[in-house]
């Protein structure tokens, strides 16, 4: 699988943990400052120690300027897509093209069934994902009226807002070959489940999102890749994937991007510090941009005689 020369974007996990309240506007203008492109904060509803995922990003996005967020996702278990979709579309008028919309079914069955929602088969969770990201493009469409018949979702003349001065992207969460398929169809980009992720895994899955384009007649580099993952650990000593000291994680992100096509790196732990915070910027990113423009360059020049004959 081939690199699709995305520009590559950094991010980093700012988990929404009310004790850390009032450090954590602090966190993301350090982040922005430091050169981040984008925040993301999880949406658990259910743990009484994390702050509404709404409330956050709003907070956010007035304790910034230029950094762009997203839920890392949605909890669609627990949030009506229409209703969702207003709320995008109203942090998106106030910052233009800095929200991207990271959507899943819900995942913690314990925790949303504690509060009183619904717990999904897997072919539920799919059916609600595939009609949810039907009603967020008709409610973005910017038509005067719209209306949808789905087995989970309806609207009936509907009144949309105006449309987003730009689109807003669908990044879809998923780890199953099913909703991989509807990513390929349907959405901007592939979050992969996440928390223990190794390149192996990545691997195959990458393979069978690049197959699902191709049944479609879809360039693969259409669809943004976002490696994501909280369990991983800049330290001394090597101990495996993405476990390991500045050099190695330059290394191997740039072989994400370089052998499977990921653009998107967001990492970062449930008590993220302004130490990782600098250290990633400061030791990692530029390291891996380095490398990428380097692997880049000397490909461009290998297919140049080709494309002069």
């Amino acid at each position: 699988m081939p690199d699709y020369q995305r520009d590559l974007e950094f991010g980093t996990f700012l988990f929404p943990k009310s004790s850390d309240a009032p450090n954590l506007l602090r966190q993301a203008k350090l982040a922005e400052d430091l050169g981040y492109d984008i925040i993301a904060a999880p949406d658990h509803p259910y743990w009484p120690q994390y702050l509404d995922n709404w409330t956050y990003l709003s907070a956010i996005f007035g304790a910034t300027s230029s950094i762009r967020v997203f839920p890392d996702v949605v909890n669609l278990s627990l949030r009506q897509p229409a209703v969702v979709a207003k709320a995008a579309w109203s942090l998106d008028a106030m910052g233009p093209g800095r929200l991207k919309f990271g959507l899943g079914s819900g995942g913690v069955w314990d925790g949303v069934a504690s509060i009183g929602g619904p717990v999904w088969s897997p072919g539920q969770a799919f059916e609600h994902v595939e009609e949810a990201v039907s009603v967020l493009r008709l409610i973005w469409s910017g038509e005067e009226t719209v209306s949808f018949e789905g087995q989970h979702y309806q609207l009936h003349d509907a009144t949309p807002p105006p449309a987003p001065r730009e689109p807003i992207d669908i990044w879809i969460g998923c780890g199953k070959p099913r909703m991989r398929r509807l990513v390929a169809r349907a959405a901007d980009g592939w979050i992969p489940n996440g928390d223990g992720i190794e390149v192996d895994n990545l691997t195959e899955a990458s393979a069978h999102l690049d197959r699902e384009l191709a049944a479609i007649g879809r360039p693969p580099g259409d669809v943004r890749r976002i490696c994501n993952t909280i369990r991983k650990k800049l330290q001394p000593q090597s101990e495996g994937f993405l476990f390991g000291p500045p050099e190695q994680w330059i290394e191997e992100i740039s072989g994400l991007a370089l052998e499977l096509g990921f653009d998107t790196f967001v990492f970062g732990d449930r008590d993220t510090t302004e130490e990782h915070l600098h250290r990633f910027a400061e030791e990692v990113i530029p390291g891996v941009r380095e490398n990428v423009a380097r692997a880049r360059s000397i490909a461009a020049s290998a297919t140049a005689p080709q494309a002069a004959r």
